[in-house]
């Protein structure tokens, strides 16, 4: 099964890069982890145990023109869906996997955003708006694909920990965190951490208190 995802993963990007979408969206969630093999160049391997594959798109109003990606995304086997309520869009593949955008949300905000340039309704989530200041471009495949940077990954997988549901996500969250720590740049971590808000930074402490975590 694993391969087979690879396989679909890759032609997700194979579209987004012939379409001219790469460069508008980061990717996060556990296949930003997938490519973080490619940037520690070590022993490090993910634990990739989810089917969800989550874009963050990180302006609204970039580009102006339109991006087309149905025709491409049908021809690779995904199949677009619109949850009932919401209106969100997204693409699948079997049950192999289940691709979504995120939006950041900004001063009051809202539920859902409308991506212009895809015509595809997105969630807008408040606690994604860090990993945008935080962006690495990382080779796969010959795509150039932007990812947070780990340190920042691990700050927000922290972050959300106590909001995440059910309680295995939680633990596996905070299983990848203790798997990346031993690679990351524990400097940048500090760094990234001070900019952070005071009640973030409580928070991030805390989880890591009652996971006995040491990030520092």
């Amino acid at each position: 099964m694993q391969s087979e995802q690879q396989a679909a993963f890759g032609d997700i990007i194979e579209v987004f890069d012939r379409e001219g979408l790469l460069p508008y969206v980061m990717l996060i969630g556990s296949w930003a982890e997938y490519l973080y093999q490619f940037h520690f160049k070590s022993d490090f391997r993910p634990n990739l145990r989810t089917r969800d594959v989550d874009f963050l798109y990180m302006n609204l109003n970039r580009p102006k023109s339109s991006i087309k990606l149905f025709e491409g995304m049908k021809e690779k086997g995904f199949l677009y869906k619109e949850e009932l309520l919401s209106g969100v869009g997204k693409f699948v593949k079997e049950d192999l996997l289940e691709l979504e955008f995120i939006t950041r949300v900004l001063g009051e905000g809202q539920d859902t955003y409308k991506i212009p340039s895809i015509g595809i309704k997105a969630e807008g989530l408040r606690i994604v708006n860090m990993l945008v200041d935080y962006p690495l471009s990382l080779n796969y495949n010959g795509h150039t694909v932007i990812v947070p940077e780990p340190e920042a990954y691990i700050l927000q997988k922290l972050l959300t920990n106590p909001k995440r549901n059910p309680a295995s996500k939680k633990e596996k969250d905070i299983q990848a965190v203790r798997e990346l720590l031993k690679y990351v740049d524990k400097k940048r971590i500090g760094q990234i951490f001070d900019r952070m808000s005071t009640k973030s930074q409580k928070i991030v402490d805390a989880v890591c208190e009652g996971n006995f975590i040491e990030y520092k």
